[in-house]
């Protein structure tokens, strides 16, 4: 993960001291902006309704405060618990309660894989393989991951899928790294002293197809989240095959703009400094086999603590995959008056992971052949490295964000703008385009699964011109690290900052709130039944 800075102490000067105060903005700019900000957005509140506009004043400032990189993560995502009570929202017990849903049990648990991956060295193992298939070609190397990581998302679980690619990926770095055919981290100043290094373009570039990809290929898939929601939601009148029918154009569409939206920003393709760094450092692929054939006889072979992660990986998407399909019954359905969520499946697998001793299988005793090591068997998933490795400040402001969607309703928000919608009744394809922009906006924010549990259900209200636009626009989660629990993965474990989250997402969004819009209108403009 590259070599760390000495240890900051309190009461050392992180900042070089200097007697120019011309460089003022250039050393307090975060300070004056945390303070200014909140000066600056106050004509907000006031607005009318009251609640609503409390609410987006304190969302704005918030989000602002994360994108700019003005405070740390944690610090921002505890911020709804302190001011939704102050701005008379709603109590602060249900506040608290909103932070820790199904979904953010679910990104621990998907954490948590990731991790025993990490420890259990099999992204090593796997990045080898990987390199097998793609050499030293970056461009390659994005498209087969792009391949693996649609086919585990729309089968088992976008975040899941995202936590297992980003840690074969950054195995596949370090190798290119190391073999000096692409720097992995930048030189540049990290926010704060001894955290973690920041990635090269080419690098966020991989890290972001892969979450991309993800939540795409969950976009189109019968199988996961929130499609099942969105039929939920529209039960007498929508299937899943027509979920698949609007989304599929969109969405392969959709992958083809972003892998060459990433291509050209992140990896070169139409030149500038990117390639030319990496033009540069093409002479060193004349060894690049032989060394990465000396590393990989270094690994040594694949060991039982290997094969038991992988097969612990293996079972994992398999539980996922057969959690609640919506084409065939699954052991979810087995007791209908009991859900088992997201959580059950992950953290369940987790718990399992950590009672499985680490260098042996059970029936070597029973083969009367002793364990590969003496001593005492560590666990397949030990919790120290859990401690160690969990990206904590990203999963806390993501469980900010699934309470900025309760908040949002407790404001009364979510009412208004159906009411406001509703109200004019303005033409089918203008109705259209204001469900997919103001789905496209929620979705920005928080994650769609979280916006179809609680905010579908009132923007109903508005009509399924509206609606209907506004739940397939929910898929449209690119442009930040809160938008989709995968985002937050890759944010997580890749140290990728939020502006570039916009920066590479800014033009797959708008092409897919256009796609979204052309095709619910032109599909389903005359086939859904109008509310009254």
């Amino acid at each position: 993960m590259g070599e760390r800075v000495e240890d900051y102490k309190p009461g050392d000067v992180p900042l070089e001291e200097t007697e120019d105060r011309r460089l003022f903005c250039k050393f307090h700019y975060k300070g004056v902006l945390t303070l200014l900000l909140p000066i600056a957005l106050a004509p907000i509140l006031l607005g009318q309704p009251v609640m609503a506009c409390r609410f987006i004043y304190m969302t704005v400032c918030l989000y602002l405060f994360f994108i700019l990189n003005l405070m740390s993560r944690g610090a921002v995502a505890f911020a709804y618990v302190v001011l939704a009570p102050i701005a008379g929202i709603t109590d602060s017990a249900k506040v608290c309660t909103a932070y820790y849903t199904d979904l953010i049990l679910l990104i621990y648990g998907c954490s948590f894989m990731a991790i025993m991956v990490q420890v259990s060295r099999l992204h090593e193992h796997l990045a080898f393989i990987v390199i097998r298939f793609v050499g030293s070609n970056i461009k390659t190397l994005q498209l087969f991951l792009v391949a693996v990581v649609f086919f585990l998302a729309f089968f088992a679980n976008p975040t899941a899928s995202a936590a297992f690619g980003i840690k074969v990926a950054q195995a596949v770095m370090v190798e290119y790294s190391n073999s000096g055919i692409l720097k992995m981290y930048s030189e540049e100043k990290r926010f704060e002293p001894g955290s973690a290094e920041y990635p090269t373009f080419p690098v966020i570039g991989i890290y972001l197809s892969l979450c991309y990809t993800a939540t795409l290929a969950g976009a189109v898939s019968p199988f996961v989240n929130p499609n099942g929601s969105l039929v939920d939601a529209f039960a007498e009148k929508l299937k899943i095959e027509h979920v698949m029918l609007i989304m599929a154009g969109p969405v392969f569409l959709c992958l083809c703009v972003t892998i060459l939206w990433i291509q050209i920003v992140f990896l070169g393709l139409l030149g500038g400094s990117v390639k030319r760094q990496l033009n540069e450092l093409a002479a060193n692929q004349n060894g690049f086999e032989q060394a990465i054939k000396d590393r990989k006889e270094a690994l040594g072979p694949w060991n039982i603590y290997c094969k038991l992660s992988l097969a612990m990986i293996l079972l994992t998407f398999i539980v996922m995959h057969t959690r609640k399909p919506r084409i065939y019954p699954g052991w979810d359905d087995i007791s209908p008056d009991i859900w088992s969520g997201l959580s059950v499946q992950s953290l369940g697998l987790i718990i399992f992971f950590t009672a499985i001793p680490a260098n042996y299988m059970f029936c070597r005793y029973y083969a009367c052949r002793q364990p590969e090591s003496p001593g005492t068997a560590p666990s397949l998933l030990p919790w120290k490295a859990i401690n160690k490795f969990t990206p904590w400040g990203d999963i806390l402001l993501l469980g900010a964000s699934v309470c900025c969607v309760f908040c949002a309703k407790e404001s009364g928000l979510y009412k208004a703008i159906a009411d406001a919608i509703s109200e004019p009744k303005p033409g089918g394809f203008l109705q259209f385009l204001y469900g997919a922009c103001y789905g496209t906006l929620f979705t920005i924010l928080s994650p769609a699964t979280t916006l179809c549990k609680i905010a579908l259900p009132v923007m109903t209200s508005a009509g399924n011109n509206f609606a209907l636009p506004f739940a397939t626009a929910l898929h449209n989660q690119f442009l930040l690290p809160t938008s989709a629990p995968a985002n937050t993965i890759v944010a997580g474990f890749g140290n990728v900052r939020p502006f570039l989250f916009l920066l590479a997402g800014i033009v797959p969004t708008i092409f897919m709130m256009i796609m979204i819009t052309a095709f619910t209108w032109i599909f389903f403009d005359s086939a859904l039944p109008q509310n009254d």
